[in-house]
């Protein structure tokens, strides 16, 4: 059994059972993004010299209407730059986790890292992300194509490539790979995350109403700031039924949000029937919320520069007959940052005494 001595010289006892491989992330994350970098690097040298499938560019006849950075992406420029970008990141990934990565500086590698990360989530994804996880719940499986798949494979990535980030950041800065504690003041950080925490959250509930609002308008046969050539493609049953579906994964989201300053989003309520009066853990929040509001994040980020762009080019026009087409999407930026930040104060405020530095 390992002992450790806490501040107060009492002895700490830890579990001599092996932890989990998820719980082994920082150790594993730099190899994951190695490997992942890998992959794709073979990919970009298979497009570059010909080969079937570049996601980008002309093979993605719906790139540029969906907010697509790459939509003007050739396959052997693309392909060559993938490549580079892959095995720079093979290198980049191993010297995090190898002895021979300290001869390289640290702000080096966590520029290039972050970099890959923002890239991989924020860059190449665009609004298909967002499109078909909503259109799922409304069993559409139409939309989903190659180029789409391709865009959840770099989401992947650039969580990979976020954790071996974080795990790098935390290992050169002396805090708990785990936790990311170090030495600071017992308590404090879980205190102030339910005060700023709380104010995200309430945030994020006001964001995610007026799109969900408007669409249950439509939904009920009520024309909200629509045009009539958008509103007579909604005016069958499954386009109604679509309409209120999307209304209510928002409507939905925002009530969920309260969960996290909320008790009931701690333990489970009376109607869980078995589960009642039990501890919600960690995870069961936290994995989807932070998948949700890189979701919403990516897709507002893209809506926001199309809207913004048009109406800077004169391409396009709000008016008070098809606001409720425009005005709700650009809510969806602040709505997903507000929901990172509101789910990072909830995982702050109850992750609790680390198991493996001690630290509150």
């Amino acid at each position: 059994m390992d002992i450790k001595i806490d501040k107060a010289g009492a002895p700490l006892k830890f579990s001599t059972k092996s932890h989990s491989s998820l719980s082994r992330w920082p150790k594993w994350s730099g190899y994951a993004a190695a490997a992942w970098s890998l992959l794709y690097s073979l990919l970009g040298l298979y497009w570059a010299f010909g080969g079937v499938g570049f996601p980008f560019g002309e093979n993605d006849v719906r790139g540029e209407m969906m907010g697509s950075f790459l939509s003007d992406l050739k396959a052997d420029v693309g392909g060559f730059v993938i490549a580079i970008a892959g095995l720079v990141g093979v290198v980049v990934a191993l010297a995090t986790v190898r002895t021979w990565g300290r001869w390289i500086p640290r702000m080096m590698l966590l520029s290039f890292s972050f970099i890959m990360c923002v890239t991989l989530v924020l860059v190449i994804p665009d609004t298909r992300i967002v499109q078909n996880f909503a259109y799922l719940f409304a069993l559409h499986f139409d939309l989903i194509d190659w180029p789409v798949l391709n865009q959840v494979w770099c989401i992947v990535g650039g969580f990979i490539w976020g954790a071996a980030t974080l795990a790098y950041l935390r290992s050169t800065r002396g805090a708990c790979g785990n936790c990311g504690r170090t030495e600071a003041p017992q308590g404090t950080a879980a205190i102030s995350a339910a005060r700023w925490g709380k104010w995200f959250a309430y945030i994020a509930v006001v964001m995610a109403l007026p799109y969900g609002v408007v669409r249950w308008m439509w939904a009920v046969g009520i024309p909200l700031g629509v045009s009539e050539a958008t509103w007579n493609m909604n005016t069958t049953l499954d386009g109604r039924m679509v309409e209120f579906i999307l209304g209510a994964l928002h409507i939905g989201g925002a009530i969920l949000t309260l969960g996290l300053i909320q008790s009931w989003g701690e333990v489970f309520p009376r109607w869980f029937l078995f589960l009642a009066g039990k501890r919600i853990p960690i995870w069961f929040v936290v994995a989807p919320a932070t998948l949700a509001s890189a979701i919403i994040t990516i897709a507002g980020l893209k809506i926001s520069i199309q809207i913004i762009s048009g109406l800077v080019n004169g391409s396009v026009t709000i008016t008070s007959d098809n606001w409720g087409e425009f005005g709700p999407t650009l809510f969806w930026l602040p709505w997903g940052v507000s929901l990172g930040v509101a789910t990072l104060a909830y995982y702050i405020r109850r992750r609790g005494r680390c198991k493996y530095c001690s630290n509150l």
